[in-house]
């Protein structure tokens, strides 16, 4: 383990968490924006539901190798150029005239994205024990707190005076202004890198022995329905509140800040139970039923014809699951690098790959109906929800090991 000061922690959690935050943002600060995109370019929701969705597969993508990249240049160097690749696509997206051109930009954001999801966690990894990056863990979390909070409102406002492009401007100079701070202050932590890559053979291999371990699918699929409800949330929410609901982008926006709340009690639910010594079988208990319950909160108000009630449950059912998350995320991601160890970091990128494909899947299922786009919501989330129960309720010691 590295050896490294107190402030020197504290600012690699600070800038790492500000990362985290930009890249979470590059989802949600354009996300009330996609209905006036449909509109700009003369497509469909489903087209322009791809810069969500392929934004997600680049993540998936990108998580199954960045990891040992850095584990052979070094954590700093790979970090300095992810962040650098994602500035860039940013500036580009401003002035792309093409709804196409934009969709495989977001694939080279998604790059610097995966590079701040993997090799931050890596950092930690580097420099803390399991308890203390289970801690640290959750502070990085904090990105994915505050982004869902200012993120919608700053683009929904950005969006009506200067135009949804004026959202990439913004990721841009906010990206390039973490870099500079990143070259300052980043050390690298990789204090023994790869003399050299393996053969291919060999990582086939790794992935293979990963993938047969049934505590990497366990907990992977755990991880992947909380993840999936809220991605189906995402690509279907804006076309609900603005298009069915009639809600002004800028007041659909505000949605997001108790979003954020939801996800800062979970975090510190999370972290309390966590200095409690509770463990994680208990922990990841609390946040899958959470998850449950709020989609059976979602389908509750599905039997009655009640605008104002049907828009504050299903509200509810999703602060509810944003919980979960929280709750699940940290631990999951801690475990599986501490249980495989050496390869530690192709698990958290396969367990990350494989959350985002289901991510970008449930964003494809709920729109396939987008004339009943609550309907589908609640499909979704109820058979994720069911996956993730299902899948506790019959693997809890295979947990608890």
């Amino acid at each position: 383990m590295v050896y490294l000061s107190d402030k020197l922690k504290r600012q690699l959690l600070f800038v790492m968490t500000a990362l985290v935050l930009l890249t979470a943002a590059a989802t949600d600060i354009n996300i009330s924006s996609l209905p006036q995109m449909v509109s700009d370019f003369h497509s469909t929701p489903a087209t322009v539901n791809l810069t969500i969705s392929v934004y997600n597969l680049g993540i998936a993508f990108g998580v199954l190798f960045v990891g040992e990249i850095s584990n052979r240049f070094g954590r700093r160097k790979v970090s300095l150029y992810g962040v650098a690749c994602f500035v860039i696509a940013s500036f580009v997206i401003v002035f792309t005239p093409s709804i196409y051109a934009i969709i495989f930009l977001r694939l080279l954001q998604a790059f610097g994205t995966a590079v701040v999801m993997i090799v931050s966690r890596l950092i930690l990894k580097d420099c803390m024990d399991e308890r203390d990056q289970i801690r640290g863990n959750g502070i990085l979390l904090i990105g994915l707190m505050i982004s869902p909070a200012i993120a919608p409102i700053l683009g929904a406002y950005l969006a009506k005076y200067f135009g949804w492009r004026s959202c990439f401007t913004f990721s841009g100079v906010v990206g390039l202004a973490l870099l500079s701070y990143c070259w300052k202050i980043l050390p690298e932590t990789n204090v023994s890198p790869l003399p050299k890559f393996s053969n291919l053979t060999s990582y086939v291999t790794q992935y293979k022995n990963i993938m047969q371990s049934r505590m990497f699918w366990v907990l992977t699929i755990i991880y992947t329905a909380g993840f999936g409800t809220y991605f189906a949330f995402i690509g279907v929410s804006s076309y609900l509140y603005i298009n069915h609901w009639h809600f002004a982008p800028t007041s659909y926006s505000y949605l997001y800040i108790g979003l954020a709340a939801a996800y800062f009690v979970g975090n510190t639910w999370m972290m309390h139970m966590n200095k409690q010594h509770k463990t994680p079988q208990q922990m990841i208990a609390v946040g899958i039923y959470s998850t449950m319950i709020g989609a059976i909160i979602m389908l509750t108000p599905t039997f009655f014809n009640q605008h104002l009630f049907l828009v504050f449950m299903v509200t509810i059912g999703v602060l509810f699951m944003r919980v979960a998350n929280a709750i699940i995320n940290p631990i999951v991601q801690v475990r599986l690098m501490n249980h495989f160890q050496q390869q530690g970091a192709n698990a958290l990128g396969l367990n990350i790959s494989i959350s985002f494909i289901a991510a970008s899947f449930a964003i494809w299922l709920v729109t396939l109906f987008p004339v009943f786009p609550l309907a589908s919501l609640v499909v979704v989330s109820l058979i994720f929800s069911l996956i993730s129960v299902l899948i506790y309720i019959s693997n809890v010691k295979q947990i608890m090991q």
